[in-house]
């Protein structure tokens, strides 16, 4: 052979070992990238058959091994690969509980783990799940005994006052969780987090997914856990730092739910505050901190405000008896 053909197939030989790696880098790329997401045609079905199943199985064997990592990219990795598999792609309704069954028992050990960040991506995943299940998980996590990382229980308590879609539920199921919600709030020692919870209430009062009685259900409890938590700050067995989610819950439902709601319901739940807006106003205002005198203010005002728009400014509620939505006043801007 000579020397000129011995150099062309050395060359050859060399271009087709490149090429042939390249080859293999792009398909190993690619699986790297088809494991970031299940694939949208499994997502959209409605049952999981066994081919089904052993393929999701390894994604969430892999998603799960990353949240349990101790590295924070890695942790951070199995989150998206999850959240971005419920969250930005089309999603059957009827294959969120089918998949929640499946990857829940790992997310619960992982959100009991010692590690909160970790715990914390996890809770990040079970709010994307969006079913049933999801929501009674998240409703247990706001309670303290369940878990006393007050951090968690606001991300818990955030998941389900920001629900991105309304998630149908049956009565026993929404009012379990709205139970829980109440009595969580109520009990709460961190006031970001009851006002979350409180919000959470609000939200549920007018889901199109929530059978009505279940929304009227949270409307009650809305009423009567801003009660409980005003009594709590009168008698001092609660830090008073409270009132801000005191103030908090009535600026949110004005913004977020009075636009939704009926006259009729506005009207009944202005009605069922109005012992405790009169409680509110006659409590004693602090003399310090700065920040706590402004607190105060400002509950002061946002009391004027309602009393003002749906009391008439002298505790008879007002407003039409139709079904059709209520005016709401001119809202706080959102933060």
């Amino acid at each position: 052979m000579s020397l000129h053909r011995i150099i062309i197939f050395g060359t050859i030989a060399s271009i087709m070992v490149l090429s042939l790696g390249t080859v293999a880098s792009a398909r190993q790329a690619g699986t790297k990238l088809q494991d970031q997401k299940l694939s949208e045609k499994i997502t959209q079905s409605t049952t999981i058959d066994p081919t089904t199943k052993a393929e999701v199985a390894k994604f969430i064997a892999l998603s799960i091994q990353k949240l349990n990592s101790v590295d924070p990219s890695d942790v951070r990795s199995g989150r998206e690969m999850l959240v971005s598999s419920m969250t930005n792609q089309q999603v059957n309704p009827a294959f969120r509980p089918l998949f929640a069954a499946m990857i829940l028992p790992d997310l619960k050990k992982i959100i009991s783990s010692p590690s909160a960040f970790n715990a914390t991506n996890a809770l990040e995943v079970v709010k994307s799940l969006q079913c049933p299940d999801s929501i009674v998980l998240l409703a247990d996590q706001t309670v303290m005994k369940n878990q006393p990382n007050a951090s968690l229980r606001l991300v818990a308590a955030g998941g389900l006052a920001t629900l991105r879609t309304p998630i149908e539920l049956t009565s026993g199921q929404a009012d379990g969780v709205l139970k829980t919600i109440s009595s969580s709030a109520a009990k709460e020692a961190d006031w970001m987090v009851a006002a979350y919870d409180i919000q959470a209430l609000c939200t549920f009062s007018t889901s199109p997914k929530v059978p009505k009685a279940s929304q009227a259900f949270a409307r009650t409890a809305f009423v009567a856990t801003l009660g409980s938590i005003v009594l709590q700050i009168r008698k001092g067995t609660v830090n008073p730092e409270m009132i801000r989610a005191v103030n908090r819950s009535l600026a949110i439902y004005m913004r977020d739910q009075v636009p939704l709601a009926s006259q009729v319901d506005v009207a009944s739940v202005m009605k069922a505050l109005e012992p405790t807006l009169k409680e509110i106003k006659s409590l004693p205002a602090p003399s310090e901190p700065d920040s706590l005198v402004e607190a105060y203010a400002q509950v002061n005002k946002t009391v004027d405000t309602i009393q003002k728009t749906f009391l008439g400014g002298k505790g008879s509620a007002s407003g039409g008896t139709t079904g059709k939505p209520a005016t709401p006043p001119s809202p706080p801007a959102k933060k």
